[in-house]
């Protein structure tokens, strides 16, 4: 049981990490899109700025892959399934 609680915060964790990584850019791109380049792409630093902020397209692609391991699909599946197990052990038995 321990160790369940123990996984459920490491999900809630992660689950946390991947909303603040997408709320800061989401903040970007709507307060200072201008300074937002994407990793590898050249930038005009009279446009951008001395040190813009990029984004790594391929760490997107992951995070919102259906397989990555550490991607939105597959943290939510596995924290539904440990809440799920959970809840079954809350129940008392008949």
């Amino acid at each position: 049981m321990r160790q369940d609680l123990n996984d459920r915060e490491r999900h809630e964790q992660s689950l946390m990490r991947i909303g603040r990584k997408l709320q800061s850019l989401g903040q970007l791109l709507d307060q200072a899109p201008s300074h937002l380049v994407i990793k590898g792409d050249s930038a005009d630093p009279a446009i951008a700025g001395p040190r813009p902020v990029q984004i790594d397209l391929d760490e997107m692609r992951d995070l919102f892959s259906p397989d990555s391991p550490h991607g939105v699909a597959q943290v939510l599946r596995s924290y539904h399934e440990l809440l799920q197990k959970l809840r079954g052990e809350d129940k008392p038995e008949p």
